[in-house]
């Protein structure tokens, strides 16, 4: 399982951070929040996912981010 990052977002203001481990970034989003999650198409209240496994060399300059929204009611 790799660690992540979950951010919990208003705009470009960081409402909530929480960590998770999980297989994939939307799994992440997922438990993180207990929520459903789908790409986040603009939408205002958003979840920015870091992914913070560390990788072998070359290191990346800047860890992979993905972009969700939360979508229906609490898993």
């Amino acid at each position: 399982m790799k660690t992540y990052r979950v951010e919990e977002m208003d705009g470009e203001t960081i409402v909530a951070v929480h960590a998770a481990e999980a297989r994939t970034p939307f799994e992440a989003a997922e438990r993180a929040l207990g929520l459903k999650v789908t790409l986040r198409a603009g939408a205002d209240r958003w979840v920015r996912v870091v992914d913070l496994t560390e990788r072998p060399r070359p290191v990346r300059l800047r860890p992979a981010t993905f972009e969700f929204k939360a979508i229906g009611r609490r898993k």
